[in-house]
């Protein structure tokens, strides 16, 4: 019995350790956001710093409540090509930031980022990335009537 409700209690707490992302961005006609909760994580730490962090989102769960602009961006994403958006950690620094690869698609970038919250278990925070450092071309409908803007800001919330 004990073991049962050990198991219970720690099966429990993971559920409440979930992880999030947030895609924020503007367009001609309104801002948008797109947000997913299912996230693949490996988050290790060695007692003092964040020893592993990788992170990968499937694009197909990102979903923005309008299915129109939810097919537009998996098709901006290349949904085809690569289901996933990752981030990897380099390295931890004592100065309060993290350092690691973000990669869409086939384009990988060196991020540095500085999280509003850095614990060894939790990492949360935001940053800002344009479309076409990505090779990305912005997305737009009615003939370029109503285009989205380059930049968007990625929020996170990772939980181990």
């Amino acid at each position: 019995m004990k073991k049962l409700i050990c198991s219970l209690l720690i099966l429990s707490g993971l559920s409440f350790a979930d992880s999030s992302i947030e895609i924020h961005g503007t367009s001609t006609l309104h801002d948008w956001k797109m947000v997913s909760k299912t996230m693949d994580v490996k988050f290790e730490n060695d007692g003092q710093k964040i020893t592993k962090l990788d992170a990968g989102v499937q694009i197909k769960t990102l979903k923005s409540g309008d299915e129109g602009l939810d097919e537009k961006a998996y098709d901006t994403l290349k949904i085809d090509r690569n289901n996933v958006i990752t981030f990897s950690l380099k390295e931890h620094n004592d100065n309060g930031t993290i350092k690691g690869v973000f990669k869409v698609l086939d384009k990988e970038r060196v991020e540095t980022l500085t999280p509003e919250i850095l614990k060894l278990d939790h990492v949360a925070g935001s940053f800002k990335v344009k479309m076409t450092d990505f090779n990305l071309e912005i997305p737009s409908v009615m003939f370029g009537a109503i285009k989205s803007g380059d930049e968007v800001t990625v929020k996170y919330d990772i939980k181990k």
